[in-house]
């Protein structure tokens, strides 16, 4: 799927909350609950659309989740929150005992957004881990470190650009020297990436500053053992304290 514009499957949309004031009680519930299974439908449709694949390369598809993850879904959510309030304005005022139930819906719209991030943002790393198995770059300056040795790949600035801010591109480049002093610092959480890769491509994990990561590759430099620095970008925690396979 090339468009993953959410104004074609919103997450949610104002118009399923659409409840006159002079609506009665079971009406007004009738709509809420509507409006709840519709944005779970929505999420669902999300989540498919994303196993079916997102046409192009590597990269468009990379940038395609990447603006998802930090524009459409928090704008999506920002609606989905003034149109929840526009209504609890409007009717909630008149029914006060229909409060705690609009405040219900306020947070169920919250959690769908946070669960579609968590899903995009997933979808997302799973094709950064793909494209650095897939394309690998070679060395593109001298091999840094005094204990584990790097060198970042002639892809990672191309990359990095893609994918982080430049004030998180400088935190990046802060950690990643921390990679070559010895022994490695446990805080950089470096650590194997099961299952990332073909058979044979050893990708690897570690921190990048500000709820971001690496990705790392094993290789040789003219005889010596190093990581190729492939890929950094966003892994951040959607789930409320949880960062998944990548923070364990």
């Amino acid at each position: 799927m090339s468009d993953l514009s959410l104004d074609k499957t919103p997450l949610f949309d104002s118009g399923w909350l659409t409840v006159s004031s002079a609506a009665n009680r079971d009406d007004v519930l009738l709509r809420i609950a509507e409006a709840e299974r519709r944005a779970e439908a929505a999420l669902e449709r999300l989540g498919r659309t994303l196993k079916q694949g997102i046409a192009g390369d590597h990269d468009r598809r990379i940038d395609a989740l990447l603006a998802l993850e930090t524009r459409g879904i928090p704008a999506s959510g920002t609606a989905a929150d003034g149109a929840v309030e526009r209504v609890m304005m409007e009717v909630g005022f008149r029914k006060r005992d229909l409060m705690p139930r609009f405040h219900e819906l306020a947070e169920h719209c919250r959690a769908i957004h946070r669960r579609a991030l968590a899903v995009v943002r997933d979808a997302r790393w799973a094709l950064m881990l793909e494209r650095a198995a897939a394309d690998p770059g070679g060395a593109s300056s001298p091999i840094q470190g005094v204990g584990t040795r790097y060198v970042k790949s002639d892809r990672y600035d191309v990359r990095a650009a893609r994918s982080l801010p430049p004030d998180d591109r400088v935190r990046a480049d802060r950690f990643l020297k921390r990679l070559g002093e010895d022994p490695v610092p446990p805080e950089l959480e470096l650590s194997p990436l099961e299952g990332a890769g073909p058979e044979g491509t050893a990708l690897w994990g570690m921190k990048a500053g500000n709820g971001n990561r690496f990705v790392l590759r094993r290789g040789e430099l003219r005889g010596i053992a190093c990581f190729f620095v492939e890929d950094v970008g966003p892994y951040p925690d959607h789930e409320g304290g949880r960062r998944g396979a990548l923070a364990r």
